[in-house]
């Protein structure tokens, strides 16, 4: 509060004239004065000054305590409009060194402390900072107070609430100055973390609008377009600054209905929203597709205030749509029907047949072979090599026609136009003719051949699955016979299917449940009179149809696979027998084993199988024969003989089975590391009558002579053929003459004991 300057005066004016007064009536006292009154004035006069005196002091006071009322008043005032307006009120004292702060009961409110809780100090303060910012802060507050002078004053940071969350307080004040020291620090502070982070939403949005590939379009209350974000400008061509004040009409393409854009405004009324496909014009005049979504806004009276378009362009979604749709239903290197489109093909054609009550044919063509153009030329020689073959038989076929490919070398045509057997066999002559002419691929001329399996519907097959299985039936059929012909489907072909699909089911069973027996065939030395030897061979104690032979069953095993753990089975239980023989002091010079072309084409397996049964057994390797056929040593001639040289070096020893029905080349014959030639059954069974016979004989037993090999024939049933093969000098003979295949324990009594 300021003093009151004129009372003040007053009191001293009568305090300085009463002592003036007092100091003369001293003086008259002592001489210097002889009046009397001039010593009673100074005592009147002081009483009056105190009297003065003692009232402008009470004066003052009253004024003084007016003027606190007055502020204190201002002072609520105050703070009520700062709480009005969210705002908080703090107060630095720094005069003299101090370091005491004052924060309004609403300041430290939002920091969710009470008042007689919070900081009351500049550490206590700071100590609510974020560690982030303290420094900053403090750097900003420190050069403010340096300034020397009255400094206004602004800062946002963070501080930490009573619930450990951290709150953006925006701050502003002013710093006073007394003789060139700060006095005092006041300002007001408030939360504004909810407006950051609306602000910050607010960024996050324009940066989404301007960032999105989807164009943005916001329109009015009356259709009239303000904003649109540069996605916008990049699906339509049209600059901002050329489509705002307009409409969205400016975007139609006419493509759509009065009726169409009536229901989207119906949505749009009652549900807010409406998301369709809608074709819309670029500036350029290009009609282009979009997926939009439009977004109806209201105030808090539900009134309209703004209308969102969110689109994209869907032209090139369509576009792979179109590509993926074609992947699906047609081959991507030759472009025709796939298996998927071919059903659905031949579903149609078969509901025409029925419908006109004629037949229809469907063809499934194979190319022979084909496996060997891409292993030898390479897939992409392979595929051109498809490209000719396909352009060849288009060219042939009825335009109503349709040829797909549904495998790697496997085409379906399905020809309403072949209404019998006759025009179906016509076809399929017709195709195999196109491939005696070569083909031309990468100027070297190729020679294929094809198989075709036929099914006539609907006669035999009401279902396009069924047709098609019963055509692949007649292809499987085409194929056995030899390839390069053609054959049709009977119900025949099934049932043999079906029964090969039986046996192979209960084949597997019976490798699982050891109902593989081993028989054993004597194997007669001629010059010696005497059996020296067997061949090991499966046979099958089915439990229901009792003992199978080797030709009902070994055929699936080998389509099937099962070939290679059948021989491997047989392999170990031969070895063992034999085995089991010599302990018993029999004298046996070799047991042949089978070795199928599945088995000798995996040259890993059967070499690790032939250890493991020499191994277990105990065998010595002189005494186990393994025999591989001919054919199946010349599908690779150069790989087959070094797996013979590998197996020779185990100690084994090794025959070439049915020799002579074989393609063998006699330059590669005589590198071949084996041990004998097995001569067919076919060349004996006519002995000694037929001369082509007799002529093979002689030159396969004179070859094996020059080779040192030994020769052993199979099939010998009669005396007299017996009796040709000795005087042609063929050492060792197989057949029912000398004992069919039988068990172990009746095999055993043919071989004589060991000699002491």
């Amino acid at each position: 509060m300021k003093p009151d300057f004129p009372a003040l005066t007053s009191v001293v004016f009568f305090v300085a004239a009463s002592i003036m007064l007092t100091a003369c009536a001293l003086l008259f006292h002592y001489g210097t004065f002889s009046t009397p009154f001039l010593f009673v004035l100074p005592v009147l006069t002081a009483l009056i000054s105190s009297a003065l005196l003692f009232i402008a002091l009470r004066h003052r006071l009253h004024a003084r305590k007016h003027a606190q009322n007055h502020l204190l008043d201002e002072k609520k005032q105050l703070q009520l409009a700062l709480d009005s307006a969210g705002e908080c009120l703090w107060e630095w004292q720094l005069a003299d060194g101090n370091t005491s702060i004052y924060f309004s009961a609403s300041y430290c409110a939002m920091l969710g402390y009470p008042q007689s809780g919070f900081a009351n100090n500049q550490q206590g303060w700071q100590g609510l900072l974020h560690p982030d910012e303290r420094e900053h802060v403090y750097r900003r507050i420190h050069a403010l107070f340096e300034s020397s002078q009255d400094c206004p004053y602004e800062n946002t940071y963070r501080m930490r609430h009573r619930d450990g969350s951290y709150r953006w307080i925006h701050s502003r004040g002013q710093l006073f100055i007394r003789n060139g020291k700060p006095e005092r620090f006041i300002g007001i502070a408030a939360d504004i973390s909810e407006e950051r982070a609306k602000a910050e939403r607010l960024r996050l949005a324009n940066v989404v609008f301007d960032s999105t590939h989807e164009g943005v379009l916001i329109t009015d209350a009356n259709n009239i377009i303000t904003f649109v974000n540069p996605a916008f400008s990049t699906i339509t061509g049209y600059a901002s600054d050329e489509i705002i004040g307009l409409t969205p009409r400016a975007l139609q393409s006419g493509r759509h209905s009065k009726e169409f854009y009536a229901e989207m405004w119906r949505s749009l009324y009652s549900k807010d929203s409406w998301t369709g496909e809608i074709w819309n014009r670029r500036k350029s005049g290009e009609v282009l597709p979009q997926l939009q979504t439009i977004a109806q806004l209201r105030d808090e009276h539900g009134l309209i205030t703004h209308r969102v378009a969110v689109f994209s362009d869907i032209a090139l979604l369509k576009h792979s749509q179109s590509e993926l749709s074609f992947l699906a239903h047609y081959d991507p290197l030759t472009s025709l029907p796939n298996r998927t489109l071919l059903h659905e093909h031949l579903k149609l054609s078969l509901q025409r047949a029925s419908k006109a009550k004629k037949c229809a044919a469907l063809l499934v063509i194979d190319i022979d072979h084909f496996k060997i153009i891409n292993e030898s030329l390479g897939h992409a020689r392979g595929d051109e090599l498809l490209k000719l073959i396909i352009a060849r038989i288009q060219k042939i076929i009825d335009p109503l026609d349709t040829l797909s490919r549904f495998g790697g070398d496997e085409f379906a045509l399905i020809c309403d136009s072949c209404t019998s057997n006759v025009q179906a066999a016509d076809l399929a002559e017709k195709i195999m003719a196109l491939f005696k002419l070569p083909f031309l691929v990468n100027q070297q001329d190729i020679f294929m051949t094809a198989s075709i399996g036929i099914c006539l519907y609907p006669n035999m097959g009401s279902a396009a699955e069924e047709i098609f299985r019963n055509a692949e039936t007649a292809l499987t059929q085409a194929k056995a016979a030899g390839r390069a012909c053609y054959a049709f489907y009977n119900s025949a072909l099934t049932d043999a299917a079906a029964r090969k699909l039986r046996t192979a089911n209960e084949l597997r069973t019976a490798i699982d449940e050891n109902q593989l027996l081993v028989f054993y065939q004597p194997v007669y030395d001629l010059h010696q009179q005497q059996v020296i030897g067997c061949e090991a061979l499966v046979r099958w104690q089915h439990p229901e149809r009792g003992l199978v032979m080797p030709f009902e069953f070994i055929p699936v095993a080998e389509e099937t696979g099962l070939i290679s753990a059948i021989d491997t089975w047989v392999l170990r239980e031969a070895c063992q027998q034999a085995q089991h023989w010599i302990e018993q002091g029999l004298k046996l010079d070799f047991v042949s084993v089978n070795i199928s072309s599945r088995l000798f084409d995996r040259g890993d397996m059967l070499q690790t199988c032939l250890q493991a049964a020499l191994s277990d057994s105990q065998l010595p390797a002189a005494l186990l024969e393994l025999e591989i056929t001919e054919s199946a040593m010349m599908g690779d001639p150069d790989q087959s003989i070094q797996l013979l040289r590998s197996l020779r070096e185990t100690g084994v020893r090794l025959a070439i089975d049915d020799f002579g029905t074989g393609y063998s080349s006699l330059g590669r014959l005589k590198h071949l590391p084996v041990d004998k030639f097995k001569i067919d059954r076919a060349f004996v069974q006519n002995l000694p009558a037929e001369q082509s016979d007799i002529a093979i004989i002689k030159a396969i037993i004179a070859l094996a002579k020059s080779l040192c090999l030994q020769v052993q024939a199979e099939g010998v049933e009669t005396t007299e053929q017996a009796k040709f093969l000795r005087q042609n000098h063929c050492a060792l003979a197989q057949g029912y003459l000398y004992g069919k295949p039988m068990p172990a324990a009746e095999f055993a009594p043919l071989l004589r004991p060991v000699q002491p």
